[in-house]
């Protein structure tokens, strides 16, 4: 995908495999409460419920396939590392959770991995910025999943972000797209923060890599 690729081009691509996402984290969800339920002491170890999902997602992807040109990425030997790759149009989906209750806006940051730092730090979508990194081989989207109790519901949203820089924590991250994936698998344009700073501490004792290995596997 070249540098200038737009917001719609990415939504046209997401929208072939929006069903196909969510259900990989959802069947993921739910293989991770199977194996929590024979875990003693499991609300000490939250962590593993997120590994869970990763694993229980990438297999599911695995049996099942993605979608037409997507094929599965990434070292399962780094702690679950998921990465969904489109070759044609080249554009890479990490799959993260998301974390609201500790990163301002959800967005985990890169951390201090430089090849991490690489893949968030990308030229804005619509736009070709001078002396920006126009040859970069491929498009990075972070698939974020999350899980909230509404009303007494268990409720999954599932979001690919497109980020603009590695982030500081303490800070969002900035992004210039993001696009929620629903259960149907319909695709809605949801870009609504701008990465606004905010003053309170979130970050006194985060595991900064517990959501996957450092590596980037197949996709660099």
């Amino acid at each position: 995908m070249p540098a200038d690729a737009t917001r719609a081009t990415v939504e046209a691509l997401l929208s072939t495999v929006g069903q196909s996402l969510y259900e990989g984290v959802t069947v993921g969800l739910a293989a991770s409460d199977t194996l929590m339920g024979r875990v003693p002491y499991r609300e000490d170890y939250p962590w593993l419920a997120s590994a869970h999902a990763r694993v229980g997602a990438r297999n599911y992807w695995r049996d099942n396939g993605i979608g037409d040109g997507w094929s599965l990425r990434g070292n399962p030997r780094l702690m679950g590392q998921t990465l969904l790759e489109h070759a044609e149009e080249s554009v890479v989906l990490r799959l993260l959770k998301e974390r609201r209750r500790t990163y301002p806006g959800g967005v985990p940051v890169a951390g201090s991995n430089e090849a991490r730092r690489q893949e968030w730090r990308q030229p804005p979508l619509d736009v070709a910025v001078d002396n920006a990194p126009t040859s970069a081989s491929k498009t990075v989207l972070l698939l974020l999943w999350d899980r909230q109790v509404d009303s007494g519901r268990d409720v999954v949203t599932v979001r690919a972000v497109h980020t603009l820089a590695p982030g500081v924590y303490g800070r969002a991250v900035p992004i210039d797209m993001s696009f929620d994936i629903e259960p149907g698998g319909t695709v809605f344009d949801q870009l609504a923060y701008r990465g606004d700073d905010q003053p309170d501490d979130f970050f006194p004792h985060i595991v900064r890599d517990d959501n996957e290995g450092t590596g980037t596997g197949n996709a660099q």
